[in-house]
C-alpha cells in the first residue's frame, strides 16, 4: 500500500480524485493539506472536509497552507465560474459538522515537512492545485526533495494547448515560481498534464451508474458534477449530455494503476519570465539539448479502461 498526501484546492475534480483515492485500496491517504487555487484556500479547506465527511473519514487530518502564489498577486476570479460560488457546484452541502483534530493549525508546508521527513522515502505528495505549499516545504528542508518518495504533479501540457493559456495549464500559470522550485529541486517527479487529462472521460452513462450508487460519495459527487459540465459545454470544450472530465483524477489512478499510462523522461523547464508563456512546461526529449531528464511525464493513456476504473472505485 501506498502512502500518499493529496494537496488540494478542492474543486469539483479535486473531489473526484478525493473520493478515489479513499476508495483506493492500493492508498493510504495519511493527509489532506489545502492550497488556493479553485477558490479562497478558506474555502477549499471547508471543502476538503466535505468530501472526507461524505466519505466518514473525518480521521484524515487536513491542514491549511498557502493563501497566494509566492510572487504574485492570486487572480482574484480563482475558479468559480467554473466550480460554482463555493466551488463545489453550489449543490447546498453542510459546512462540515466535525471540529478540526488537535494540530490541524499547522501550516501544510510544515505538515508537509514532518510527515515526510519523519518517513524518509515512504511519502508521495499528489499535487493536484498549485504547487505553492511543495514548494515551501522544499525550500524549508534542504533534504525533503531526497525525502519524499516522488511528487505526483497533476499540471502542465506538453503536446496539447493549456487550458488557461495557449500554453499553460492553470495549475502552474497561477504560481509559475513554485513550479519552478518543484521542477528544479531533484524531487522525483510524475507529470500527470492534460496530454492525458483531456483523454479521460466520463461518460454520460458512467455518471448515471455513480448517481445510481446513492451512496454519500456519490450523491456528493453527482450533485456537484453539473457545475462542471455546464462549463465545459459553455466554453465549447464538449458538447451536452457528452459526460465530463475530472481533470485532478488521473493523477489518482496513476498511483492506482501506472500500467495505464504511457510515460517519457523529459527535461522540463517552467517558463518563468514571459507573460505569454508564463507557466508553460518546455519539455525535451533525451537527447534534444543538454538538460539531463528530471521529470516523468505521462503522455498516453488508456482512458477508456481509466475511466472505467474510476467508475467501479466509486460505486463500490
Amino acid at each position: 500500500m501506498q502512502r500518499i498526501i493529496i494537496d488540494t484546492d478542492p474543486g469539483i475534480d479535486d473531489a473526484a480524485a478525493i473520493l478515489m483515492a479513499l476508495a483506493s485500496p492500493e492508498l493510504s491517504v495519511e493527509a489532506v493539506t489545502t492550497i488556493f487555487g479553485n477558490g479562497p484556500v478558506d474555502m477549499c479547506t471547508v471543502n476538503a472536509r466535505r468530501v472526507l465527511s461524505s466519505a466518514g473519514r473525518t480521521d484524515i487530518p487536513v491542514y491549511q497552507g498557502a493563501a497566494k502564489p509566492l510572487l504574485r498577486p492570486p487572480n482574484p476570479n480563482w475558479a468559480l465560474h467554473i466550480h460554482g460560488n463555493d466551488a463545489l457546484g453550489e449543490a447546498g452541502f453542510p459546512s462540515p459538522e466535525e471540529s478540526p483534530q488537535p494540530g490541524e493549525s499547522r501550516h501544510a508546508a510544515l505538515e508537509l515537512v514532518g510527515r515526510v521527513m519523519g518517513s524518509p522515502g515512504e511519502i508521495t505528495i499528489v499535487a493536484l492545485g498549485r504547487l505553492t505549499n511543495v514548494a515551501l516545504a522544499l525550500s524549508l528542508e534542504p533534504r525533503f526533495a531526497q525525502s519524499v518518495a516522488r511528487i505526483v504533479v497533476m499540471g502542465g501540457a506538453v503536446y496539447v494547448p493549456g487550458n488557461v493559456s495557449p500554453v499553460a495549464s492553470a495549475n502552474l500559470y497561477e504560481d509559475p515560481e513554485s513550479a519552478a522550485i518543484v521542477y528544479t529541486s531533484g524531487a522525483p517527479l510524475v507529470q500527470v498534464g492534460l496530454d492525458v487529462c483531456n483523454k479521460v472521460h466520463i461518460s454520460q452513462s458512467q455518471l448515471e451508474q455513480i448517481k445510481q450508487a446513492d451512496t454519500p460519495t456519490t450523491r456528493l459527487l453527482s450533485a456537484a458534477a453539473p457545475s462542471l459540465q455546464r462549463s465545459y459545454v459553455e466554453r465549447g470544450l464538449l458538447v451536452e449530455g457528452d459526460g465530463v472530465r475530472f481533470n485532478d483524477m488521473p493523477a489518482v489512478a496513476f498511483m492506482v494503476d501506472p500500467d495505464l499510462f504511457g510515460c517519457s523522461e523529459m527535461f522540463v523547464e517552467i517558463e518563468i519570465h514571459s507573460s505569454t508563456a508564463r507557466g508553460q512546461t518546455v519539455a525535451q526529449h533525451i537527447g534534444q539539448g543538454p538538460g539531463r531528464p528530471n521529470v516523468t511525464v505521462c503522455l498516453e493513456v488508456d482512458g477508456e479502461r481509466a475511466a472505467a476504473l474510476f467508475t467501479e472505485r466509486l460505486i463500490g
